[in-house]
């Protein structure tokens, strides 16, 4: 492979990978567009696991509970108790100074029995005495409800569709309800897990399709009632700026009217109905708004909410009022799904470009990448605990795990190519333990050409060619292979490079593709061991009527071109350069000084073996003459 074609290579994998991140995102926000219902089942699961790992503090110091609970109806009866004696609590709350009373109860029909009629009549007068609130509900199923609001509404660019809608409901006794302040909508809209986690703050009731009357929840209409204001003003247009005003409380609804509950862990304040109507007035209510309720299991019903719990339904407006009084809310980010979409692209982005820098390094692109996939979370959570924003890190995170994992597997998969064109390429000139240990460790050094010092050994048979015309081509064949055979091993053995095989010759080298640092020493031990090894098996020969050989060796070191070099139809790993030449030229010297073994100057300035020096030669292509030198041991005198 030529140096041009590996930037063409590379360019060619980095916009394949590019085109399957590309198209994988198309997919990806396309089905988060499309099935964006469907996933707001896991959005809102990941909003839940918020604020589960980081609940957010609310303060309760001007809200309360009074609960009718099991000490209250052990002691004064069971449940429903008269009108006038829930009267008689609500006395005893409003004589606390509180700064209003909602009663999370419903009075839609009079009560019966002989003194059912004074005891609403107490009730309406309690009421009448307090800043009260009743309870009422929009039900579809019911008929119109033949009742005005208590509040007066100021409106700017009303949304229908913005407000939860419903015709007809259910509406407090009328005797009971002219008494009150106020009354407010408790309906719940829990979702399709049966979890409540946001309540509309604004109901619109509809009667003939064309017409609207608004109401608000209960929680609202007592935040009104507690600071003493005729009207609410608001804003709903289905977009992130609505906001419904009450006295000084400016309460956002964001794009779909709805305020989200803060599960907070810190409790709401109780207070045992029993204990105020033993002992009058509680301190404890002073200046809060306080909620009448029923805490009694299978009398009112308890909602599960985000964090797995389950609330009583008066607790769930105490945490809404207290919301509304402190300013904390929890909303999506503004244009949370394309910010979603955002993060998720730039992080596709990323891991592109990760990926493509260091597709060689698989373990440092994991480590990069891993940074990436996890910081989707890391910024919903931060939005979350910084800012109460909610943003889903969970989905984009999923996304760039599926576009990491993709990307892995095609480096993975171009890894192997890599690995298998190493074993296929080096096999011919390697020994199998260096070519596993580059298809291991994916050697760069192995797919490219660079200029790196080598020590080269040409191996010859000496008298072949007249050898050969004397055997035949069968039988010359099998003395070539035979002395291939041996000079392979011994290369091999000391983890040479077997450059070609040139007939009846062998050109190796030492140092390429990995570093061996004594590559001068192994080259002359390789050729020593050569010309033994023939000398040893040459009975072989003989034994198969086959003549003795002998064989020749020079050795040069020097800087030469080394990598993959060659045409789109055929490619070698070899090495080219002066040292190459001059290796040649030392072969062709042995035969004239009558020595098994040339060796070059520069290598024999690197070897440690004891080398003879012969004198200075003049090669050709050489301008100067140059010393050379044979291994003391093979020296001929």
């Amino acid at each position: 492979m030529t140096g041009k074609d590996k930037p063409a290579r590379k360019s060619i994998r980095g916009r394949l990978l590019a085109a399957v991140f590309a198209g994988l995102a198309v997919v990806l926000v396309g089905l988060h567009i499309f099935l964006d219902t469907q996933f707001s089942a896991l959005r809102e699961k990941t909003y839940d696991l918020y604020q589960a790992s980081a609940p957010i503090p609310l303060d309760f110091s001007q809200v309360a509970v009074v609960t009718i609970d099991e000490a209250s109806l052990r002691t004064f009866g069971r449940w429903p108790w008269p009108r006038s004696e829930v009267g008689k609590v609500v006395d005893a709350i409003a004589e606390s100074g509180v700064a209003a009373v909602g009663l999370d109860l419903f009075f839609a029909e009079p009560q019966g029995g002989t003194d059912g009629t004074a005891s609403d009549a107490a009730l309406a007068e309690s009421l009448f005495n307090a800043p009260s609130v009743l309870a009422m509900s929009l039900d579809p199923n019911a008929g119109p409800l033949d009742i005005e609001s208590k509040a007066g509404w100021t409106v700017i660019g009303l949304d229908p569709n913005a407000a939860a809608a419903v015709q007809g409901g259910i509406a407090p006794l009328p005797q009971l309800a002219n008494a009150a302040a106020g009354l407010g909508i408790v309906r719940t809209l829990p979702g399709r897990d049966g979890v409540i986690r946001h309540v509309p703050l604004i109901w619109a009731e509809t009667t003939d399709g064309t017409d609207v009357r608004l109401w608000p929840t209960l929680a609202l209409e007592l935040l009104r009632v507690a600071q003493g204001e005729p009207s609410f003003a608001l804003r709903l247009e289905g977009l992130p700026t609505d906001a419904v005003r009450a006295g000084g409380a400016t309460v956002p609804l964001g794009a779909d009217g709805r305020i989200r509950i803060i599960d907070t862990t810190v409790p709401v304040p109780h207070v045992s109905a029993k204990d105020l109507l033993e002992n009058g007035p509680s301190d404890a209510l002073t200046g809060r708004v306080v909620l009448l309720a029923v805490d009694v299991a299978g009398v009112d019903q308890y909602h599960l909410t985000a964090r797995g719990g389950h609330r009583l339904g008066a607790d769930i407006h105490a945490i809404l009022i207290s919301q509304m009084l402190n300013g904390e809310y929890l909303f999506e980010a503004p244009h949370a799904r394309w910010l979603e979409r955002g993060v998720f692209v730039g992080g596709g982005i990323l891991l592109l470009v990760i990926l493509t820098v260091y597709s060689r390094r698989p373990l440092l692109a994991v480590l990069l990448s891993a940074p990436v996939i996890v910081a989707p979370l890391v910024i919903g959570a931060a939005a979350y605990s910084m800012r109460h924003l909610l943003m889903d890190g969970v989905q984009p995170a999923a996304g760039l795990m599926i576009m990491g994992a993709a990307g892995g597997y095609m480096l993975y998969r171009e890894a192997e190519r890599r690995r298998g064109v190493l074993q296929k390429q080096f096999s011919q000139f390697l020994s199998p333990e260096v070519v596993k240990h580059l298809a291991e460790t994916d050697a760069a050094a192995a797919l490219k050409v660079e200029d790196r010092q080598i020590t080269a050994m040409l191996v010859d048979m000496r008298g072949f060619t007249s050898m050969s015309g004397q055997l035949g081509a069968e039988k010359a064949v099998t003395v070539v292979n035979h002395f291939l055979g041996i000079a392979s091993r011994e290369i091999f053995a000391r983890d040479g490079t077997i450059d070609k095989f040139m007939g009846d010759a062998v050109l190796a080298f030492w140092n390429a593709p990995l570093e061996v640092p004594d590559h001068a020493d192994r080259a002359i031990e390789c050729a020593q061991a050569i010309i033994a090894g023939v000398a040893a098996e040459n009975p072989k020969l003989t034994a198969q009527g086959l003549p003795e050989i002998a064989c020749v060796a020079a050795i040069e070191a020097g800087v030469c071109s080394v990598g993959n070099m060659g045409t789109e139809q055929r490619v070698d790993y070899t090495a080219i350069g002066p040292t190459i030449n001059m290796t040649a030229r030392l072969e062709g010297e042995t035969k004239k000084m009558g020595q098994k073994m040339l060796i070059g100057p520069t290598a024999a300035s690197l070897t440690k073996h004891p080398l003879t020096a012969l004198g200075e030669v003049e090669l050709r292509g050489v301008a100067e003459p140059i010393e050379v030198f044979v291994p003391t041991a093979l020296a001929v005198s």
